[in-house]
């Protein structure tokens, strides 16, 4: 099989990178006409798998871009900002491509500092996922499961409740944007939000 430059067999990066962007979703038309084309407010920064709380991951993180190299899905980018303290930092936009919850968690076996802990899949908690039913499309009589049926956790994560509506588990969310990444509507109706952000929202 052939390699790419990092070492990492073509078809497997291919696999990965492109696995989301293949599947079409039967309501992008709706979407279009109905909810309209608006800029996606400013994206909260959700760091890699295994990640320590925000303050001690920036004062722990080398910097030196490994998750960012190893990610098979290339869904770990490198933080570009005039902010030295997060300048360079890893980091995950749903928007672009989720974590696909690979099998080897390679980002966590790569890191040389500690920054990101080697976790087993339910302990991940990059961030949980929110809806937003006053745009979902289920709210609007469309039938669209497209968050529900990408979970790469299942309905331990995320299912429909008793009146049908997208309903998201906080014991079993992991925060890895999948949902958000297929999530039709402009703009999303299922954001994945950092856990510290999210508790902090709850105690307002």
């Amino acid at each position: 099989m052939a390699e790419s430059d990092d070492g990492m067999p073509h078809d497997r990066r291919t696999f990965f990178r492109e696995a989301f962007a293949k599947l079409v979703q039967p309501v992008a038309e709706y979407v279009g006409t109905q909810i309209g084309a608006h800029l996606p407010a400013e994206r909260a920064i959700l760091r890699p798998p295994g990640a320590l709380p925000e303050t001690a991951f920036l004062e722990t993180c080398l910097r030196c871009g490994n998750c960012v190299e190893s990610c098979p899905a290339d869904a770990i980018q490198s933080l570009q900002t005039d902010q030295p303290d997060l300048a360079e930092t890893p980091y995950i936009d749903s928007d672009s491509q989720p974590c696909v919850v690979c099998d080897t968690l390679e980002c966590m076996q790569v890191c040389p500092s500690g920054a990101l802990q080697q976790l087993s899949v339910d302990e991940i908690q990059i961030g949980l996922a929110e809806v937003n039913y006053d745009i979902c499309l289920r709210s609007k009589e469309v039938d669209c499961l497209a968050c529900v049926e990408s979970c790469p956790i299942g309905e331990k994560a995320i299912r429909l409740d008793s009146e049908r509506r997208v309903e998201v588990l906080s014991v079993g969310c992991i925060g890895c944007g999948v949902c958000q990444y297929q999530c039709p509507t402009t703009p999303k109706s299922i954001v994945v939000r950092p856990t510290q952000e999210y508790l902090e929202a709850q105690e307002d």
